[in-house]
């Protein structure tokens, strides 16, 4: 298998880690790629970025109160 932060995975493709990445697990390497896109164009005064580590996606919210969602206009 491969050794992935600390974490043994089976050979072959792995659907989602624990730190939210897709890999393809061989014998020779290991290939990953994220989940996620990080959000570059919000309103950085007013709002904050938070891991949402259930949906494997970063959530953008107000910084007075966290409960409510602020509008993205781009990721990458």
């Amino acid at each position: 298998g491969c050794m992935l932060n600390g974490k043994l995975y089976p050979f072959g493709l792995i659907e989602r880690t624990e730190d939210c990445y897709r890999c393809s697990c061989g014998r020779t390497q290991m290939e990953c790629c994220s989940l996620f896109h990080t959000p570059v164009g919000y309103d950085k005064e007013k709002c904050k970025v938070v891991f949402n580590k259930k949906r494997c996606d970063y959530d953008v919210v107000q910084k007075k109160d966290p409960s409510k969602e602020c509008i993205v206009y781009s990721r990458v």
